[in-house]
């Protein structure tokens, strides 16, 4: 855009005077993951690739080579992510346009841009971000010199192809994500505005900015991640409502009023527009957000579909652990209740048992590729009713609520939900055999927020989780009743969250597909229990397992959203698994006989040297039986 332009520039610097204002981007940024910026496009892009291949300075109203009042959205981009300048390769020029050309001759255009990048032996690595600015100077001129309505359809579509035909060497260079900016509107901007014919540049725009969808369709579907930014759409947003974006002018050039040429960098960061065509570095900085922010919206969506395999599991294991407390092996004539002149806990089946506990449980999941990682709590409740038909026999229905609060990292966000669970779950006591199994179906409610650039986004989904869990051994009894032996485990567990949209800012909301995943996890370890102790009046018993655990299925899935301003382009992210490796856990309880036909239990567990965090849980309860 303007008559100025801008080529291949090893490091773009920040510009030193926009202070604070370029480092306050974004929440969420570190978790995408950006390790370097190569950058194409034109005006609104260069960070001074003009000034070095013209050799001629820009006009003084210009800073740090940029066409801007002080820093542009590639220097916002390379705060947010914490970037050196040796990690910003800038190939944009002003003036350039979407083929060969430049408003100004002799200067490059974006397909000159692209060959210097490829002419290098240019690629791609995993954490690159490709970033385009393209179109406003193929856009911005005919609309201003008065183009119609009816020519700007096809000289859109004609622009589109030709953008498009300079992001296939990228794609096949290796370019897995990519942010592209493009107009579906100029009416925006000043100069367009003024011109009289506002309406069929946003002809023009839409054509462009529609044929680009169409054009990057395919290399969407085939696996590039092409985050398709509308800067019309946040021009008009800005315009609606500028006192929330901190501007106090949003339809006047700087420029044109001599009180915020004259004036600081700060009055001049009121004005959206330097201009008429350029954005203030305030502009430039908001847009930079907009960019961090879409970049970031896929990375929180894998803790949904975790927190609610967390709940159903969770309630598993807390099932298997509390009949574990409840277990009573027989026992050899003289034990201890007969010493302590009690009756035998358990002597004779119970008709009917019900029992409720108190669950609370908690951890954290750690940053892997595309998915933030989170901390969370989750306190509930259970409760449920039992049968023992026969002497080691127990059969029993179970209902639990969990309420998970997950709290992603980096400040992307939160996740709570509502899980309503049931189960039905068996247990076998022989003289040293035993084993227990729950078969667990969950609904879970999620509410969604991710903070946007002035307001939250959410949204509201449902899901289910289906869990299998089982654990047997065999206790030997050679220790005075204390009984130790080999315990060995297995669950798996199928976890699915329903799509949904987001509500919100337009510039931002994102469509999201159903989407889940499988686990399958082995124990093996070992299990010690207490000969029953009289304590204070009562029988307790207690059991300690400690066991290796192995994640056989580690999560790993595809994640497709859509940004809802460009539909025709799904964002396919690959969500790092949970990983394969083993960790520890150990798990804990009692139980407390305080009469005939009343237990308490108390009963814990935590994992230990888990890859990307640790998880705790405990429960405590009541048991009447009948």
């Amino acid at each position: 855009m303007a008559r100025v332009a801008k080529s291949s520039l090893r490091g773009a610097r920040i510009a030193t005077c926009a202070g604070g204002m370029v480092l306050a981007i974004s929440h969420g940024a570190v978790a995408q993951g950006v390790s370097r910026l190569v950058v194409f496009g034109d005006s609104y892009a260069d960070t001074g690739n003009q000034v070095r291949l013209s050799g001629m300075p820009l006009p003084p109203i210009y800073v740090n080579g940029r066409f801007s009042n002080g820093a542009n959205f590639v220097d916002g981009l390379q705060a947010s992510y914490g970037l050196p300048d040796t990690a910003v390769v800038n190939y944009a020029v002003g003036g350039a346009k979407t083929d060969a050309t430049n408003v100004v001759p002799g200067l490059p255009g974006l397909t000159q841009q692209v060959s210097a990048f490829r002419s290098t032996g240019g690629r791609f690595g995993p954490g690159d971000l490709a970033v385009i600015n393209i179109g406003g100077n193929d856009l911005i001129y005919p609309s201003a010199g008065g183009i119609t309505a009816a020519q700007a359809v096809p000289l859109g579509q004609a622009v589109a192809a030709n953008a498009v035909g300079n992001v296939a060497p990228l794609v096949a260079a290796g370019a897995r994500t990519i942010v592209f900016n493009a107009f579906s509107s100029l009416s925006p901007l000043p100069v367009v505005a003024a011109s009289g014919n506002a309406a069929a540049g946003d002809v023009l725009a839409r054509s462009y900015f529609n044929g680009l969808q169409e054009g990057l369709a395919p290399f969407a579907q085939a696996g590039t991640r092409i985050f398709l930014l509308d800067n019309g759409l946040i021009g008009q947003l800005v315009q609606a409502n500028p006192g929330r974006y901190g501007f106090a002018n949003v339809t006047v050039p700087c420029t044109a009023v001599a009180a915020c040429i004259g004036g600081s960098r700060a009055v001049q960061n009121t004005f959206l527009s330097y201009d008429g065509v350029h954005l203030t570095e305030a502009g430039y900085l908001n847009l930079a957000r907009y960019m961090v922010n879409v970049l970031a919206a896929p990375n929180g969506i894998a803790a949904q579909a975790e927190i609610g395999q967390i709940s159903t599991t969770s309630f598993g294991a807390t099932l298997l652990q509390r009949l574990d407390a409840m277990r009573l092996f027989p026992q050899v004539p003289g034990a201890a209740e007969a010493a302590a002149g009690m009756p035998v806990p358990g002597a004779a089946p119970s008709p009917v048992i019900v029992w409720g506990q108190a669950t609370y449980a908690g951890g954290t999941v750690g940053t892997r590729g595309y998915a933030t990682g989170f901390d969370y709590d989750s306190p509930g409740g259970m409760v449920g009713i039992e049968a023992t038909p026969a002497r080691g026999a127990r059969f029993g229905l179970a209902f639990n609520y969990l309420n998970p609060d997950a709290r992603l990292r980096d400040g992307g966000g939160s996740i709570r939900a509502d899980a309503f669970q049931f189960a039905t779950y068996g247990s076998y006591t022989g003289t040293n055999l035993f084993g227990d199994a729950a078969v667990v179906y969950g609904r879970h409610d999620y509410a969604i927020e991710r903070p946007g650039v002035i307001d939250q986004l959410s949204a509201r989904t449902t899901g289910n989780g289906v869990a299998v869990v089982a654990k047997g051994g065999y206790l030997f009894d050679d220790w005075n009743g204390w009984r130790v032996g080999p315990i060995v485990g297995l669950g798996y567990a199928n976890t699915r969250v329903n799509g949904y949209t987001e509500r919100g800012d337009p510039g931002l909301t994102q469509s999201v597909r159903d989407t889940g995943f499988d686990t399958l996890v082995g124990r093996a370890g070992a299990q010690i229990r207490t000969v029953p102790l009289a304590v204070a009046g009562s029988l307790v018993t207690g059991f300690l397992n400690v066991t290796a655990e192995h994640q056989f299925l580690d999560g790993n899935r595809i994640l497709v959203t859509t940004l809802t301003a460009t539909p025709l382009l799904p964002i396919q992210t690959p969500l790092g698994g949970l990983g394969r490796g083993v960790y520890g856990q150990v798990e804990g309880g009692l139980r407390a006989d305080l009469s005939a036909n009343v237990s308490a239990t108390l009963t814990g567990a935590t994992t230990f040297a888990r890859t990307g965090g640790d998880a705790f849980a405990v429960s405590g309860g009541l048991t009447l039986r009948y």
